[in-house]
């Protein structure tokens, strides 16, 4: 077995470092960086072929925090295919800045400055264009807003302009996602999927995470989506809902919501970060020393999201707690199961 996203999936991030898969999740293993080497020597430079070598000797030691076990293909080649053709689908998160503060995504300042070298932010399209040119799918943005970034917004209506047969996966808060900026970015029949966090279904909740947010015009401009999802205009439609004690009674309403939008839902768990760390002792309501956990364990264990096929849980073992066998346990399982 072994994984195909070292060879299909680049992930591009703050600073130019490039990632095979979420950073978070191998350990922030850089391929190399953008900005200080050429495409070949970052897409199959010596550390891309150490990370596919590795994938080939069923050694994952690099992947602790996977979640797509799901995607592991059996291997075919009799010998390690190591260089791989330009990839098919990138992510690009260069710009950090977000018009709003999420309160267990930024600790302070949620206008971040650039961390794009000056002199490169202007070359930034002929920079990626080895990385496009083989591409059928750019995601953006992972770790900003993409609306609100003049950055990101740039950079994909250059891409959406010379790069016709891309489409794109968009990442949003929504505040922005409006038609206007949508047409304006040349994303018109472009978008494969759009992703919209959305992490409370009564604004009051709402107000008490998203610091600066807008509920109206978020939930404006998610009917608008919809409409365009209904009329086959987009393949994919997301709602990302990210768990805490203070709205977790509202993932049944959440679940209401997407489906009379014809979009799916995806459940996040928390993802500690040390700034924040006073903040998620309070609202980490999957630890299970949270005094409402059993709540949680038992709006999950209900039949109407146990059941449901258009819900995505991303770390149901830390929801359920459930989890009982190592990352890499499951892995030689799965290799049983083949």
């Amino acid at each position: 077995m072994y994984c195909p996203n070292p060879y299909i999936l680049a992930e591009i991030m703050p600073y130019g470092n490039v990632y095979p898969c979420s950073c978070g999740w191998i350990r922030g293993y850089s391929f190399g960086n953008i900005f200080e080497q050429s495409f070949d020597e970052i897409w199959n430079g010596e550390k891309a072929k150490e990370f596919r070598q590795k994938l080939y000797d069923n050694d994952f030691s690099l992947c602790p925090g996977c979640q797509n076990l799901e995607i592991l293909e059996e291997i075919k080649d009799s010998e390690p295919k190591l260089i791989s053709e330009p990839p098919e689908r990138i992510l690009l998160g260069l710009d950090e800045f977000c018009d709003v503060k999420c309160i267990f995504c930024r600790s302070d300042n949620h206008k971040v400055s650039s961390l794009i070298p000056d002199d490169k932010k202007d070359k930034l399209l002929e920079i990626l264009t080895p990385w496009l040119k083989n591409a059928k799918y750019v995601k953006t943005n992972a770790v900003g807003e993409v609306f609100a970034s003049k950055i990101s917004r740039d950079l994909i209506k250059s891409i959406a302009d010379n790069f016709p047969n891309i489409k794109f996966e968009i990442i949003t808060n929504g505040i922005q996602c409006t038609k206007e900026n949508i047409e304006k970015l040349n994303l018109t029949d472009r978008i494969s999927m759009i992703t919209v966090s959305l992490h409370a279904m009564k604004e009051s909740t709402y107000n008490k995470i998203v610091r600066g947010g807008n509920y109206k015009k978020t939930i404006e401009n998610i009917k608008y989506l919809s409409s365009l999802k209904k009329a086959g205009k987009i393949e994919r439609f997301e709602i990302h809902f990210t768990v805490t004690s203070i709205n977790y009674k509202e993932i049944k309403d959440i679940i209401r919501f997407a489906r009379s939008l014809d979009a799916k839902v995806r459940l996040l768990g928390l993802d500690c970060s040390r700034d924040l760390e006073q903040l998620y002792n309070k609202i980490n309501i999957q630890d299970k020393k949270h005094p409402d956990y059993n709540k949680l364990v038992k709006t999950f264990q209900a039949k109407e999201i146990k059941e449901a096929k258009d819900i995505v849980i991303q770390g149901l073992d830390y929801f359920t707690g459930l989890k009982k066998i190592s990352f890499i346990e499951k892995i030689k399982n799965s290799f049983k199961k083949k």
